[in-house]
C-alpha cells in the first residue's frame, strides 16, 4: 500500500480541487475578537465620533445634505510674495491637501499665526522663489436658489497672515 502524501494540497493543487484548511479554536477565537473589536469601534464612533478616527469614523460630511436655498462656499488659500504677486497654494506647490487646509479651518481662523507653516511649506519646496508674506484663506460664497446659483458672488477673507518685518 503506497504511503499517504503528508501534504494532501499538492494532489489538491494538481488536480484543481479546493482544499479548506481548518482553523484551529484559538485562531478562530483571535478572528472573532478583532471582527468584535472593530464593530464594536464603528458603533461607538457613528454615535461619538468624529472624522478624525478614521477609519472608525461616522464621516459626518457625507450624513447631512444642505439647504436648496442659500450659501455655499469655497475655499482657498492665495499668498502674496514680496514681489506684490497673488497666487493660489496648491498642494502641488505646498504639500497640503485642500482637504487638510479646510479641515483645519477653524483652527486658522482662530489663530492665523498658523499660516505661517503653509508659507514656510511653500518656500521649503520652491527654493529660490520670493518669499512669501502674506497668506490668506479665503471663501468665495455662492448664492443658491432650489439648488442652483442666482449669480449672486461673495468672497470673505477668513483668516490673514502677514509676516513680521525684521527689526
Amino acid at each position: 500500500m503506497p504511503a499517504e502524501d503528508p501534504h494532501p494540497s499538492t494532489d489538491a493543487a494538481a488536480t484543481g480541487d479546493t482544499v479548506l484548511a481548518r482553523v484551529r479554536p484559538a485562531g478562530r477565537a483571535v478572528r472573532v475578537a478583532i471582527t468584535a473589536v472593530v464593530l464594536a469601534l464603528v458603533t461607538a464612533t457613528t454615535f461619538w465620533g468624529a472624522d478624525d478616527f478614521f477609519p472608525f469614523a461616522p464621516f459626518k460630511m457625507y450624513s447631512f445634505s444642505k439647504e436648496l436655498d442659500g450659501w455655499a462656499g469655497s475655499t482657498r488659500v492665495e499668498a502674496v510674495n514680496e514681489e506684490g504677486e497673488r497666487f493660489s497654494l496648491t498642494e502641488r506647490i505646498t504639500g497640503f491637501r485642500r482637504a487638510e487646509l479646510e479641515g483645519q479651518k477653524s483652527r486658522f481662523i482662530d489663530d492665523p499665526d498658523l499660516l505661517r507653516y503653509i508659507a514656510e511649506a511653500y518656500e521649503n519646496t520652491n527654493p529660490g522663489k520670493p518669499e512669501i508674506v502674506t497668506v490668506e484663506i479665503i471663501e468665495r460664497r455662492y448664492r443658491l436658489e432650489d439648488g442652483y446659483q442666482t449669480g449672486e458672488v461673495v468672497e470673505v477673507v477668513e483668516a490673514t497672515w502677514t509676516r513680521e518685518e525684521d527689526a
